[in-house]
């Protein structure tokens, strides 16, 4: 393990409060309990003039829908409305109005079909299935709870499927679909991604590499290979850039929980359930839940508080993932002997294949004060220049 001890790890943590986190992960901008503003869906999930005349329609503001449907014929305005502009087209919204956020995400149950299972943890399991609405067929993911889930098991779902309505949709990060919430069993649709997870992409990746290349296993991997594994960097910076402009921590970021899509596009995905389901070593449970102690931030480890800045630590933890094609961090050490390790100033070392420059970042993502780590727009401007470095070198 890399044992340069940081200068600053001495000095005690400030501008944070020291409280304990629970449940899921959390979002100042999402109050189901107070006001309109958390009853009106973002913007961003209204992709059609229809989808807004739906939407008001449903919620018996007929006058506001032939207004909007007489004034916005091609959906010039609609490119350019924002959550602002929605609450002054639906002034009277309160929180006795008849819109609920969760009502307008509601599926239909006959609309949609479950085949196979892809996923499953200790109180919870995800099945393909399919959507159909206004023939057009589309191809989901669906997450469900056994029977024998608690009911903080459903909460913490419920917890997701409130922390995706908020983030709206963003290139990387899994998108909402919608939800079956009456009726029968409580479901989250989510957008679905063909490429499985990157903690599996990784360690298949690796295998085949060393399968390919056996008679040299010390060469650099192919130019292309690094070029995708920074890419994959880039990508959740820029999810998790959206996820902190709204306020939102994750607590969870690791490569299990990042999906790829189309041409292996990374997708921030999992919402609070993951570290509730999963059964391995990865989490070591405590007397109230599961904590991913591998990815967790000196204070979420030691002061239990977690924000933007612990997320970026764990990106740090990602980024190491991703060089050592799915290494587990601090592999062959217990949790207890990790935190000691971390406390006296060790940190994880080098990757065999990572640059010297990557490898500075994520030793930045590893500092002890949560101010002094980057951000992640500044973690995505820098993996931008490391990899349109890279390209100039190889040329």
């Amino acid at each position: 393990m890399n044992k340069n001890v940081p200068k600053q790890r001495d000095v005690p943590l400030k501008d944070i409060v020291d409280q304990p986190v629970t449940g899921g992960a959390t979002n100042e901008a999402f109050d189901p309990e107070n006001g309109r503003d958390a009853c009106v869906p973002g913007l961003a999930n209204l992709i059609t003039v229809e989808d807004v005349q739906g939407f008001l329609i449903d919620n018996d503001l007929q006058e506001c829908a032939r207004a909007f449907r007489e004034n916005d014929v091609d959906g010039k305005a609609l490119r350019h409305l924002d959550d602002a502009m929605m609450k002054d087209l639906v002034p009277m919204v309160s929180s006795n109005s008849p819109i609920s956020t969760l009502n307008f995400w509601e599926i239909p149950r006959s609309s949609l079909n479950l085949s196979r299972r892809i996923g499953r943890g200790q109180f919870g399991e995800v099945r393909l299935g399919e959507v159909r609405n206004r023939g057009v067929t589309t191809t989901v993911a669906v997450k469900t709870l056994r029977d024998s889930a608690s009911d903080g098991n459903k909460k913490d779902l419920l917890g997701e499927l409130e922390i995706l309505v908020t983030v709206g949709r963003h290139d990387n990060i899994i998108s909402l679909v919608g939800a079956c919430t009456k009726g029968g069993p409580f479901m989250v649709v989510v957008e679905y991604a063909p490429n499985g997870c990157l903690k599996d992409w990784l360690k298949t990746n690796s295998v085949e590499a060393m399968r390919n290349n056996s008679e040299n296993q010390n060469q650099p991997l192919p130019v292309m290979d690094l070029e995708q594994l920074i890419q994959f960097g880039i990508d959740v910076a820029a999810g998790m850039s959206h996820l902190a402009a709204v306020q939102c921590v994750h607590r969870d970021l690791a490569a299990r929980n990042i999906l790829l899509g189309k041409n292996l596009v990374a997708k921030v995905s999992d919402f609070g359930l993951s570290r509730d389901i999963y059964e391995s070593e990865e989490y070591v449970k405590t007397t109230k839940t599961k904590l991913p102690l591998r990815w967790m931030a000196y204070e979420s480890l030691f002061y239990n508080v977690y924000t933007t800045q612990s997320d970026v630590w764990s990106f740090g933890v990602l980024l190491w993932e991703i060089m050592s094609m799915g290494h587990l961090p601090y592999g062959g050490m217990k949790g207890k002997q990790m935190m000691n390790m971390i406390k006296d100033g060790g940190r994880l070392e080098k990757p065999l294949y990572c640059p010297d420059e990557l490898f500075a970042l994520m030793e930045d993502c590893w500092t002890i004060l949560p101010e002094d780590r980057p951000t992640f727009p500044q973690l995505k401007t820098n993996l931008d220049r490391i990899i349109q470095a890279h390209k100039v070198t190889v040329c």
